[in-house]
């Protein structure tokens, strides 16, 4: 399934970029004048079958409403990235408004270890960043994720386990969903969720075949938080080999009812949306905040899953009743949102 998705969205990429370049036939002296966007994706992030690719469908929507020079840049490392930051701060400023969009929070130590120079006609976006002491010129936004990831554990509160399967330690757009599912679980079920990293740094993101593996040791009954990125993948996978199995999945990031019939809601966050938002923003030259938040029902929500109750070939009693996940969902909403709003009063 990735590979598909992957040769999709390169499709979409070129495409993109195909009617960039027609509406670039003017000559040399037009294009130099349009506005630039140069988007540094995710390292190793295109082809997730979620977060990334939804950015890149919003880049793409973005490109093929307006007048822009858009160039997509996807870094093997973190040094690749760099050498891409410091080309762009080196571009001639004579060329016209100039924005960079660095779609990780991975790059944020880039930003704090490099003289910018920045000002209303060159920018920076940076993704998933608290309102920092950043410098002057530095957009920044953050999805808070622990309100739906507490929503996400009430709604696994019936379930006999639960396993959380993140990317890596301490990365920051992972640790407050990890927090969120596990109090939520603790909170209503009296237990606590296990968490299994796959690796120590952002390679756990392209790391399918181990959650898979993972996956396949679990007790049946269990139910997976996933936040792995492209790695969440092989969990929808092996869901999908065990054809009876009671093993429940969250799907991440975009509506994922289509990929596993375990899945009997998503936690979606609308990054395509707001990086959309964003870019149209900048360039009609509207004034965008320094920084931005969302969060439950704000950018991030469950959206249940329409074809579970049709599609599922085994089931526990707990859940067999139609109206449970939504039910479930209304009923711990409100509580969600007060946790959510405390969680990050002082973060």
């Amino acid at each position: 399934m990735k590979t598909g998705r992957c040769l999709g969205m390169i499709c979409l990429v070129l495409a993109g970029m195909l009617a960039a370049c027609s509406r670039h036939d003017d000559g040399a002296e037009g294009e130099a004048l349009l506005p630039k966007v140069t988007v540094l994706t995710a390292l190793g992030g295109v082809g997730d079958n979620g977060y990334n690719d939804d950015i890149l469908d919003g880049v793409m929507r973005f490109n093929a409403e307006g007048e822009v020079a858009l160039s997509l840049i996807s870094p093997e490392s973190m040094n690749e990235a760099e050498t891409v930051l410091q080309s762009w701060l080196a571009e001639d400023e004579g060329t016209g408004r100039s924005l960079l969009v660095l779609a990780s929070n991975d790059y944020a130590s880039l930003l704090q270890s490099t003289v910018l120079n920045l000002n209303d006609r060159r920018q920076i976006l940076l993704f998933e960043s608290p309102a920092a002491a950043l410098p002057a010129g530095v957009m920044t936004f953050r999805l808070r994720r622990y309100g739906g990831a507490y929503l996400s554990g009430c709604l696994a509160r019936e379930s006999a386990h639960a396993q959380v399967v993140a990317a890596y330690p301490d990365a920051p757009i992972v640790q407050d969903a990890v927090e969120g599912f596990c109090d939520g679980y603790a909170d209503y079920s009296g237990k606590t969720a296990a968490v299994e990293y796959l690796a120590e740094d952002y390679t756990g993101y392209d790391m399918p075949d181990k959650a898979y593996r993972l996956a396949k040791n679990l007790d049946e009954r269990t139910f997976i938080f996933p936040l792995a990125g492209g790695s969440n993948d092989g969990i929808y996978k092996y869901s999908r080999d065990v054809v009876f199995s009671l093993l429940l999945v969250a799907g991440m990031d975009v509506d994922c009812s289509a990929y596993s019939t375990r899945i009997p809601f998503s936690l979606v966050v609308s990054i395509g949306d707001i990086v959309q938002e964003y870019l149209e923003d900048w360039v009609a030259g509207k004034d965008i905040p320094p920084h931005r938040e969302y969060g439950l029902q704000s950018g991030v929500d469950i959206v249940l899953s329409p074809t579970f109750y049709t599609d599922m070939l085994a089931w526990e009693d707990y859940y067999a009743a139609p109206l449970y996940w939504e039910t479930a969902y209304e009923t711990y909403l409100p509580t969600a949102k007060e946790k959510e709003e405390a969680f990050y009063e002082n973060k």
